[in-house]
């Protein structure tokens, strides 16, 4: 059921999870998914400091998120897709097992319904 399990190193999903927590770093993933972006890019659109950017971004790298190049000053990020690749790939193996316990569940409320006839009764009345 769970076929994934194994090829999945438990740290790397853990960073990689406790990376995309945070709603800033998602909203920077979004951003790279688009293309590169240097730091001061990927910080404007956010109230913070360009430090508390970069340590976002950090948290990102550790993960294997993103990969950094510095030329002179600037410093360009990239995503790296793999990371997500397995974070996918791991939620999918237990979206696939809940499907199917929720279709069995489905399969035993139904046996549970009482059969109901095609055509409804009608109850004649005596006339008195």
């Amino acid at each position: 059921m769970l076929n994934h399990m194994v090829a999945f190193a438990p740290e790397a999903l853990d960073a990689a999870f406790q990376a995309l927590a945070h709603p800033t770093r998602r909203a920077m993933i979004r951003a790279l998914s688009e293309g590169e972006r240097t730091v001061g890019e990927l910080a404007e659109p956010f109230e913070v400091s360009l430090a508390a950017s970069s340590k976002h971004i950090q948290v990102l790298e550790r993960a294997g998120l993103v990969t950094r190049r510095v030329e002179g000053r600037v410093h360009t990020c990239r995503l790296e897709p793999a990371p997500l690749q397995a974070v996918a790939e791991w939620t999918a193996d237990y979206r696939a097992m809940w499907e199917q316990q929720f279709a069995r569940l489905d399969e035993v409320l139904a046996e549970m319904q009482p059969e109901s006839p095609t055509k409804p009764r009608r109850i004649r009345r005596k006339k008195s």
